[in-house]
């Protein structure tokens, strides 16, 4: 019997990868895995500030995100919401109808153009947005090791998550 997890299951062991054809593949390769990197240590960042504060307030990622794009943009389209936050217009839909069932959003259907949907926050919206804003930006210094105060380039910000992250 194989050691290998998919040969024992029947499955077909994965492909090795295929050697670059050109010196400038290499490159290329080398910049993916950057990429790749820096999503990582995004998606951790996230994760952790998640975990750390907006459980607490029971909340997701992404319905933090429309929170906070409703009040800064308020009122706001939520197809604009989901530009915005680079996800589906669903998931806005989702998570916006989570925060209008708690009271933090409400929504209004303008009348020339009944298709749309509109968000705006509702004072205790409003009130948690800067309530968790102060937090997350507390963890984030926190998750840093840096000063309050102290700016940072976001790319800067994720290269040391990467040195944190990946010691």
């Amino acid at each position: 019997m194989n050691g290998h997890p998919s040969v024992a299951a029947g499955a077909a062991a994965p492909a090795a990868p295929a050697a670059p054809s050109s010196p400038g593949d290499d490159a290329e390769a080398a910049r993916l895995d950057r990429l790749a990197v820096l999503c990582r240590t995004a998606n951790f960042a996230r994760h952790h500030l998640e975990a750390t504060v907006l459980s607490g307030a029971n909340l997701t990622w992404t319905s933090y995100d429309v929170l906070h794009l409703t009040v800064m943009h308020r009122p706001v389209d939520t197809g604009v919401v989901a530009a915005l936050a680079h996800v589906s217009k669903g998931s806005v839909t989702r998570s916006a109808a989570a925060l209008i069932r708690r009271g933090l959003l409400r929504r209004s259907i303008p009348a020339k153009d009944r298709r749309r949907s509109l968000l705006a926050p509702t004072a205790a919206g409003w009130a948690l947005n800067q309530q968790l804003r102060g937090q997350l930006i507390t963890e984030l210094n926190t998750l840093l090791d840096t000063q309050a105060g102290v700016v940072r380039h976001d790319i800067d910000v994720l290269r040391h998550l990467i040195a944190a992250h990946h010691r």
